[in-house]
């Protein structure tokens, strides 16, 4: 972990968006983030492991060996996770009861080694059944044994809405399989929705964003922008109606791009092409117009989906605040630590996995916020990546 993290960090500091070659630079560091399976790898040495990292089958066995001791039936895909297989949420679970992780261990697994989707997502059955038995020291076989003594979950309709965090504390105070049991039962109801501070978060951000008189809007009337006229000193066009700015124009607006130049990918509302060259990891559920508008509606959308644009959400809208009220978009080192610190916060609330610099798509927001123009950087970024792509295609 240290020297694939240390190296990540370091990456950080070493390249410049003022660099000549600074695409080939970035390029150059999304070489570096690791597949799943080198995570794996990490994870089984600190377990134990001391054979060949080179050696699947004896990789497979050792995995096999931890859930057979743990009275579990191995997954059949393991030896396929070596070859670059995606693995299934669920079975991660698995593996962590497998090898005898507590909550704790849990969460930073998923967010070290997993990093793709938040760890526990305690309103679904399921997953509050898994909290409860990795943080009190339960077994796989406890899990079903609680499992088969459970109704079935009914879909909860109207009613008072249920944060997540009110049900993780009310797990919290629980510590026998009985009081579980009771408990779920009586409150079966509640575990019908998911997601509910995400989405709620996600909402009064794109709000303060794209909603009359919003960010995006103060800050094009305010601010230079990429986009305008070098030339002339023309500004760029921007339209709000009365409920906002509408959401492709807002989704483009937050990443500063050119409509008409995103026209030309041909990618039917969609920035899909320049992403391409980025880890795959980068690229999945990578914010996008569908999803906010699944979002805004309420419609279930993937974990990944929803932290990725409740991190976007949250960095634009703290540096554009910074950026309208000081009237420029420079800012100094505590400003950087303010902002992760408040994109935590966030994540935490929601119940997903703070930022990870061993993720790619969390590295993107590390790495503008450490610089002198964090919201310019963020958009150069897009916009290199967009002319690049421009130019080998068209």
């Amino acid at each position: 972990m240290y020297s694939y993290t240390t190296q990540l960090s370091q990456s950080l500091d070493s390249i410049s968006f003022e660099d000549d070659n600074f695409i080939e630079e970035l390029l150059e560091v999304a070489q570096l983030f690791r597949p799943f399976s080198e995570g794996v790898d990490e994870f089984i040495q600190e377990r134990g492991y001391d054979g060949d990292l080179t050696d699947v089958e004896a990789k497979v066995a050792f995995i096999q060996v931890a859930f057979k001791k743990a009275y579990m039936t191995p997954p059949r895909e393991i030896r396929e996770w070596f070859a670059g297989q995606p693995v299934k949420r669920d079975t991660v679970f698995q593996l962590c009861f497998a090898f005898g992780l507590d909550g704790g261990e849990t969460d930073e697994f998923f967010r070290r080694i997993y990093t793709r989707e938040r760890s526990f997502d305690c309103h679904q059955l399921q997953e509050a059944i898994y909290y409860f038995c990795l943080n009190n020291g339960f077994t796989w076989a406890d899990v079903l044994d609680i499992q088969s003594r459970l109704p079935l979950v009914g879909n909860r309709v109207g009613g008072e809405v249920v944060y997540t965090g009110s049900i993780i504390e009310e797990l919290n105070g629980l510590t026998t399989k009985d009081e579980l049991i009771a408990y779920l039962t009586e409150n079966i109801d509640k575990f019908s929705d998911s997601n509910v501070t995400a989405y709620d978060t996600i909402r009064r951000l794109w709000k303060q964003a794209a909603g009359p008189g919003g960010l995006l809007m103060r800050e094009h009337e305010q601010l230079p922008s990429i986009l305008d006229d070098a030339a002339t000193g023309e500004k760029s066009r921007l339209r709000a109606g009365n409920t906002g700015v509408k959401p492709w124009d807002a989704y483009l607006a937050i990443l500063q791009l050119d409509k008409n130049d995103v026209k030309q990918l041909k990618a039917e509302r969609s920035i899909r092409p320049i992403l391409k060259k980025l880890p795959a990891d980068a690229q999945d559920s990578f914010p996008d117009r569908q999803g906010i508008d699944k979002i805004l509606r309420g419609e279930h959308v993937s974990y990944e989906r929803v932290r990725k644009w409740l991190v976007l959400l949250t960095f634009y809208t703290f540096w554009a605040q910074k950026a309208v009220k000081e009237g420029n978009y420079d800012a100094v080192p505590e400003d950087a630590n303010r902002c992760l610190t408040s994109m935590n916060q966030h994540l935490m609330d929601a119940g997903y996995p703070e930022l990870y610099v061993g993720n790619p798509y969390d590295w993107i927001f590390f790495f503008a916020s450490k610089s002198d123009e964090p919201l310019y950087v963020f958009r150069f970024i897009w916009n290199e990546l967009l002319a690049t792509t421009l130019e080998e295609h068209l």
